[in-house]
């Protein structure tokens, strides 16, 4: 494991905000979001950046640790991993940042809301 120890113990759990490899944009849209299992949910989207958002949901099968497609619309679907959740919110990392081409996840992102 090339993990440092310090995230795999959840030290510094204070300043998780600070370790964000760039600020996330605040966003109020409706995503779906589907586990590795195939259960899907709608969930709107909190805050987003190229590597990675948070959602609003109350979906009782999706925990720290699993794997899943998120999607706007009928756009691709982007594959993360759900770093955190607490009080109907999560947390989740993209597998790979989401790259420019992807035009409406690029527009949420350079979008004021």
């Amino acid at each position: 494991m090339d993990a440092p120890l310090e995230r795999l113990s959840g030290a510094n759990s204070v300043n998780r905000r600070n370790r964000r490899r760039e600020p996330r944009k605040a966003a109020r849209f409706e995503a779906t979001l589907e586990s590795s299992g195939g259960s899907r949910t709608k969930v709107v989207l909190a805050d987003v950046s190229r590597h990675g958002c948070s959602i609003r949901s109350q979906s009782p099968w999706l925990h720290q640790g699993a794997f899943v497609s998120i999607w706007l619309r009928d756009a691709p679907r982007l594959s993360a991993i759900v770093r955190w959740v607490r009080d109907g919110t999560a947390g989740m990392e993209f597998l790979r940042p989401i790259p420019s081409e992807r035009t409406e996840w690029i527009a949420l992102i350079d979008a004021d809301f």
